[in-house]
């Protein structure tokens, strides 16, 4: 990234908000690297999407998200029993679910999202197969869990996504309800301070907007 911080990392950097947290439980890893594995080999190319990738496909729905309706497990899900017995086990309200693959040398920019825990709907990340060298930038905090390790952040701030590796990065992605039961699985730091984090989040929102035109972008 450089030596320097753009404008919203500062921001972030002296907000003393904790930014990401880790899930209170417990997953193995090993049966979502074998499942995967089937289904890189097993599934067509059609049910790949690709988001504009230069290497490859970048998303595969396993729940298809519905209005005013559960999500809706799609094939892919078939070829991925692991996950199922996960959202078996857990008391989540999901929304949608998908696997996410980030290229080797990538890097997803800048960006937001409306998604963070305490608001309307969280993302939950659970890696699968995680170069050592990628990281997620929330604000000025780089972030790294290891496989099997699920987490969430604040996704309201800008964050981006490296992937400097020679590897591919593949993370189970959640979109969930934001219930209470969710957010005591996670330190009770990360819902700390709402109406700061929703000010820091319009704030730094409109910086990086500010700095994309800048850049023309």
């Amino acid at each position: 990234m450089g030596a320097g911080l753009h404008p919203w990392q500062e921001r972030t950097r002296g907000s003393g908000l904790t930014l990401h947290g880790a899930l209170d439980m417990a997953i193995d890893p090993l049966p979502l690297q074998r499942d995967f594995a089937v289904l890189d080999r097993d599934l067509p190319q059609g049910a790949r999407k690709h988001f504009g990738a230069t290497d490859g496909w970048t998303a595969v729905s396993l729940l298809d998200r519905a209005l005013d309706a559960p999500a809706r497990a799609t094939p892919a899900l078939a070829l991925m029993p692991s996950v199922a017995a996960l959202l078996a086990r857990a008391d989540w309200d999901v929304r949608g679910c998908y696997l996410l693959r980030q290229a080797p040398g990538s890097v997803l920019r800048w960006h937001f999202d409306h998604q963070a825990l305490h608001l309307e709907e969280a993302r939950l990340l659970i890696p699968i197969i995680v170069p050592a060298a990628a990281t997620t930038w929330i604000g000025h905090e780089a972030v790294a869990y290891p496989p099997g390790r699920g987490w969430t952040g604040d996704f309201a701030l800008p964050h981006q996504v490296d992937n400097p590796s020679d590897g591919q990065r593949i993370v189970l992605g959640i979109d969930v309800v934001t219930t209470p039961s969710l957010v005591r699985r996670f330190p009770a730091a990360l819902m700390a301070d709402v109406p700061q984090r929703c000010a820091l989040a319009g704030e730094c929102s409109n910086l990086l907007l500010a700095w994309r035109a800048g850049q023309g972008l």
